[in-house]
């Protein structure tokens, strides 16, 4: 396949459009929202989702539980749906997150919510659709419509209603910030892609992958992982840098290539010690992302992001990365990353 064809390379290159239109349309929903949350002292989310609407809620967690005063919490919709357990979402938000809205575990959990006299919010990319159905507010993702089976733009469209909501509860102005400055930063990121793209030979014949970030970007590289899974069918596992030292660490080999994030203050210091660690007793080889030029020379390959974006601000442009990264690695071994094997845009379970 040439690059040009594929509907995901275009479909990545048309999210910060994606994200203005998004913003514009959800805000002053996402603004109603937390005032009915702050009336009603909700401290509690339980975000229900899959696949990569569970990684923009991963993300989420991190970034509620840092700006605001709420826990959060990933359901699992198992819970409800073959256990018929009793949790109680009377006192909670719940927020179901799907691409395509028809995700029957995620509305058995929204419907819970709704029975139990919490507030229940659902994000989809598709007006008409189950999840639309129910709840007491819906919001789309303004992202148009994803003709790639890869999700790339609902992803980050989720994300971005995501901060947006923990904006209009918290008032941050760093959140408030970033947000208007993200189509910018989403743009940025485009001008990566030759960097991304002269990395790709050294992992054409991989057949297993790790990938390492922390924090925020641990949130991140769980997507890094799915979208390299599902387009390039190779064995890409996804680590905390501080899980990875609880026991997976014994499994390192030489032979197997690793990726580290590394663009965030906050947690630069502990992925730093797990890659110096791994270079000193497995010898392995590393592709670094990072924003810091002294970090970057410390892999064997590196990928530069502007300094400027670190943190919160640096997941969107590692997504990015990772996106790219993703479909030029699958075009590179033969594949078609626009149309994974045995992957649909309705998977649907219960």
């Amino acid at each position: 396949m040439n690059l040009n064809e594929s509907k995901l390379w275009k479909e990545i290159h048309q999210q910060d459009e994606c994200v203005r239109e998004c913003l514009k349309y959800n805000l002053p929903i996402l603004k109603e929202i937390a005032f009915n949350i702050k009336q009603r002292n909700i401290k509690n989310i339980i975000f229900a989702a899959r696949g990569s609407s569970e990684h923009a809620a991963q993300v989420a967690k991190y970034v509620f539980e840092i700006y605001t005063d709420m826990f959060v919490n990933i359901a699992a919709p198992s819970i409800t749906t073959c256990y018929q357990g009793h949790v109680n979402y009377q006192n909670a938000l719940v927020v179901g997150i799907s691409q395509s809205g028809g995700a029957q575990d995620v509305y058995q959990v929204m419907k819970k919510c709704v029975d139990d006299g919490g507030i229940c919010v659902s994000i989809t990319n598709e007006p008409e659709c189950l999840m639309s159905t129910i709840g007491h507010y819906q919001l789309n993702n303004h992202c148009g419509i994803e003709t790639s089976i890869t999700a790339a733009k609902s992803y980050i469209t989720q994300l971005t209603i995501l901060i947006a909501l923990a904006y209009q509860i918290s008032e941050n102005q760093e959140l408030f910030n970033l947000l208007e400055q993200l189509p910018d930063i989403i743009k940025d990121s485009f001008q990566l892609e030759n960097q991304v793209q002269n990395v790709i030979p050294f992992f054409r014949n991989s057949e297993h992958l790790l990938i390492f970030g922390r924090g925020l970007l641990y949130g991140l590289v769980q997507e890094s992982e799915l979208k390299i899974q599902e387009t390039s069918y190779l064995d890409a596992r996804c680590y905390s840098a501080s899980d990875y030292q609880h026991g997976p660490i014994a499994t390192s080999l030489s032979f197997v290539p690793t990726i580290f994030f590394i663009a965030d203050k906050q947690t630069d210091k502990s992925i730093i010690q797990l890659h110096q660690r791994l270079k000193e007793e497995k010898n392995i080889f590393s592709l670094i992302i990072s924003n810091k030029d002294n970090i970057s020379e410390l892999g064997d390959l590196s990928i530069k992001i502007p300094h400027q974006y670190d943190g919160l601000s640096a997941v969107f442009v590692c997504a990015i990365i990772s996106q790219m990264f993703a479909c030029l690695l699958s075009i590179a071994r033969g594949y078609n990353p626009d149309s994974p094997i045995g992957v649909s845009k309705h998977t649907v379970t219960i």
